[in-house]
């Protein structure tokens, strides 16, 4: 299709005389995201940085439809707004997952019939740059001042982390966080599930942090952590001079330190059967008695409890108690696995790794080769060990790019297995399409499938099977 351009006959073609090679040059090592679709959202081209930042291979991404993959997960959107002005749109976005926000600028393209036929989108992090090289605002040698603010800038930047560390960019993960932000606005007893390292106790601070509660209390404890002579008292809390080697003050427990706001029993099934009695009991009429003590104190403290076990099982074999199962599991939500959610892996690698830069001093970045490794991995320590994975790759790294032989054992004797495994494939891969070539070649030859199995040595039972395998419509 020919487009309209403002630029004169002798400079136009002068663009057209440059070699493809120069415009792919400078697309592919462009610092901002480009993407192109077609007018159907198909994806025609996406630069390096646009995969870079959805931890997806060009191949991936190419069979992608921009438009509905990823439909839901920022806003507001900005594609309907282009193609119903007809121009460029200019949107500053924030992911529904995140908060985080970048801007995006999206240019619909129309052919000269006026008919839309490419979308183009650029777009800019709004936290791009972990450092700038130079900055007119930072003079080379410095002063007490410039640090002193630098050094604020970084508690406020880490505060929004702590803040804001749910991160991630799968359809699964959005529909996880989009049912617990609904959940999250009564006070409905949430049971959350999942293999350990799943990032249970973020979940559940999200949770918190969409309800009205959010600007009370979050406590969270282990219920494993803590011995069980003493997590009465730490839940309960206890009177002055209530045991031996009590505190003449006495305690608060953390029911009455979460007063108003939330409560988070990590690895619940974990507690012995006496304090599940009243936590029963706590939970039925939100009122407890102190370790020794005599009078009710009465709370208002949501509780959302975690488990990596089956309490369904629990509650079979009498070591989990049925009605305190179903007072906690008013609404129970399983935080997929990083397995099951593997679009998440680079986004989550990407963002630890950020933090161990800013926290050594340095600025390294994944080779693709590792971000390869990383996606393909499935992680049964989940978000935990890929946290642990990244921060090792960080640290033994020499130079600016972490390349492959500075993979975790695990993730090199995975990957050292892969490659066997797909080189096993390919030769499979080859022996099965000689063999469909060598009897589609003889069937075709031959008058009969006798024939065939007469002249491969094979009885005709076998020699059918395999026509009727490798040979399509086979008509003898």
């Amino acid at each position: 299709m020919e487009y309209q351009y403002e630029h004169n006959e002798e400079y136009l073609n002068y663009l057209k005389s440059l070699p493809a090679e120069f415009y792919l040059n400078i697309l592919e090592n462009c610092f901002f995201e480009i993407t192109v679709t077609d007018e159907k959202g198909n994806v025609l081209y996406a630069n390096p940085a646009c995969l870079q930042y959805h931890g997806i291979s060009a191949e991936k991404m190419w069979k992608l439809n921009f438009r509905t993959s990823f439909q839901g997960f920022w806003t507001p959107p900005s594609t309907d707004c282009a193609i119903e002005k007809k121009r460029t749109i200019i949107s500053r976005q924030k992911s529904i997952l995140t908060n985080e926000e970048h801007i995006t600028i999206t240019t619909p393209l129309y052919d000269p019939s006026d008919s839309l036929s490419l979308l183009v989108y650029n777009t800019l992090k709004t936290e791009s740059f972990v450092s700038f090289d130079l900055d007119y605002k930072k003079p080379e040698d410095g002063n007490a001042e410039s640090e002193m603010r630098a050094s604020k800038r970084q508690v406020l930047n880490e505060q929004t982390k702590v803040e804001n560390n749910l991160v991630g960019r799968s359809y699964v993960l959005y529909q996880t966080l989009h049912k617990l932000k609904k959940a999250a606005k009564s006070d409905i007893p949430i049971l959350l599930l999942g293999e350990s390292g799943v990032g249970k106790s973020l979940v559940a601070k999200f949770i918190h942090d969409c309800s009205s509660r959010k600007n009370e209390a979050f406590i969270s404890i282990n219920c494993a952590s803590i011995p069980d002579n003493l997590i009465e008292s730490e839940l309960f809390g206890y009177v002055p001079y209530a045991f031996t080697g009590a505190s003449p003050k006495g305690k608060k427990g953390l029911v009455e330190m979460a007063n108003n706001g939330t409560l988070f029993l990590d690895e619940i099934g974990e507690l012995q059967p006496n304090i599940q009695v009243k936590l029963l009991e706590f939970l039925e009429n939100q009122r407890f008695i102190a370790v020794g003590g005599v009078e009710a104190k009465q709370v208002n403290t949501r509780i959302i409890t975690a488990t990596n076990k089956n309490l369904e099982d629990q509650v079979k074999n009498n070591k989990f108690r049925e009605d305190l199962f179903w007072r906690i599991n008013g609404i129970t939500q399983t935080i997929p696995a990083l397995r099951e959610r593997r679009d998440d892996i680079y986004p989550i690698a990407q963002y630890y790794l950020k933090n161990y830069n800013q926290k050594y001093n340095q600025n390294k970045v994944f080779s693709n080769k590792v971000i390869d490794a990383l996606i393909q991995y499935d992680w049964p320590g989940n978000v935990r060990q890929l946290k642990n994975a990244v921060e090792q790759m960080a640290v033994m790294s020499m130079g600016s790019i972490i390349s492959m032989d500075k993979l975790p054992e695990q993730l090199e004797d995975f990957y050292r297995h892969q490659q066997i495994t797909e080189k096993k494939a390919v030769f499979d891969d080859l022996v099965e399409n000689y063999k469909k070539t060598l009897i589609q070649n003889y069937y075709d030859s031959s008058e009969n499938i006798a024939e065939v199995a007469d002249l491969l040595g094979l009885s005709q039972t076998t020699a059918y099977r395999l026509v009727k395998k490798y040979v399509q419509n086979p008509q003898k």
